[in-house]
């Protein structure tokens, strides 16, 4: 990311440049390793920079409250200006910095202190924080250490509506459940922005959308918990919804079922079951799901007689290949050093 340094004070604020939509480059693996390019400047970001340089106007003051309700949003999805996976440059942790855009900060490796104003936030790797738009911050990590995260740059109107500045604090302690959701579903925007499918700039901006709406919703169920009120009858309930989940997950770990297909058995929304089962059971459907086609798999590696590509079809996989990548991601090591290791 390009960047100005600017005196200010007796401190230097390193002003960020716009980016455009569809900045994109991959290395030859196909991941993501800079998604920043530079534009002209608009008209709105030098008025900025031209306010903030004289030091008449105010940027990231002020506190909001969270509002359970907020009312009719504008209707508008986020605008993406840039997304991608990084390792960050030290200067962002010796710098004060400030963006045009707001930007979402999903930590895949490392931590990090989150200086915003007179506030200093903290987060780990899974957690999901959030930076205001016009306002100045500094992401303080060690300088010895490589702070990796899955970066989204943004507009939407109704940002500055549904995240009061204290919503770090509450993004932070959320429980690891809500962080899992969190991840996954900054994962699916990447992933969408990724693919460049038919429409994938609406998909893309539909999850970022999602994955808003879920932070600020998580947020406030963190900081106002609702009262335990849920009775006996309706807990029962959930917990048998659970275990018909897994049943029909063992029962059809040989074809390749997805949460729709689980939901739909079931009578009940793919979000809805997904929300109870991580509520419930402490982790996602999803990694349920492959935690159990990995073990299937692991006991099928035991017979010399089946070959890979087999186990693969066994449970659940369509291609031999995949296979091999998620159970070298699970276990540590390929399919065929797994069998070799247990005779």
């Amino acid at each position: 990311m390009m960047h100005k340094p600017v005196g200010k004070a007796n401190r230097e604020i390193i002003l960020l440049e716009p980016v455009l939509t569809n900045a994109k480059k991959l290395d030859d693996t196909g991941r993501a390793i800079t998604m920043f390019v530079n534009e002209t400047e608009s008209s709105e970001w030098l008025a900025m920079r031209h306010e903030w340089l004289r030091g008449g106007r105010s940027i990231g003051k002020g506190r909001m409250k969270y509002q359970s309700n907020p009312g009719s949003l504008s209707g508008s999805w986020p605008d993406i200006h840039s997304i991608g996976i990084s390792v960050w440059d030290p200067i962002y942790s010796l710098r004060e910095h400030i963006g045009l855009n707001w930007e979402v900060v999903h930590i895949v490796r490392g931590v990090v202190k989150l200086h915003l104003g007179k506030d200093v936030f903290r987060g780990k790797s899974g957690d999901t924080l959030l930076v205001p738009a016009q306002t100045p911050h500094r992401d303080e990590f060690p300088l010895n250490s490589e702070f990796e995260v899955l970066h989204i740059v943004f507009q939407w109107k109704d940002a500055p509506t549904l995240f009061p500045c204290q919503i770090n604090r509450d993004l932070a302690g959320l429980p690891l459940v809500d962080k899992q959701t969190a991840r996954e579903l900054a994962f699916e925007t990447y992933a969408c922005f990724k693919r460049q499918r038919l429409m994938w700039q609406q998909m893309t901006s539909a999850n970022l959308y999602r994955l808003l709406l879920f932070l600020h919703s998580a947020a406030f169920e963190h900081r106002h918990p609702k009262p335990a009120s849920e009775t006996v009858a309706a807990q029962e309930r959930r917990r048998v919804m659970i275990r018909n989940a897994k049943a029909y997950i063992q029962a059809n770990l040989g074809k390749p079922i997805m949460l729709a297909d689980i939901a739909a058995h079931l009578s009940i929304s793919a979000y809805h079951l997904s929300h109870l089962f991580s509520e419930e059971s402490g982790f996602t459907l999803s990694a349920y799901l492959i935690n159990s086609r990995m073990e299937r798999a692991a006991e099928l590696l035991r017979d010399p007689r089946r070959h890979v590509s087999e186990i693969a079809y066994a449970v659940g996989f369509e291609d031999p290949n995949y296979f091999s990548k998620a159970f070298r991601r699970h276990f540590g090591c390929a399919p065929v050093e797994y069998r070799a290791r247990r005779h």
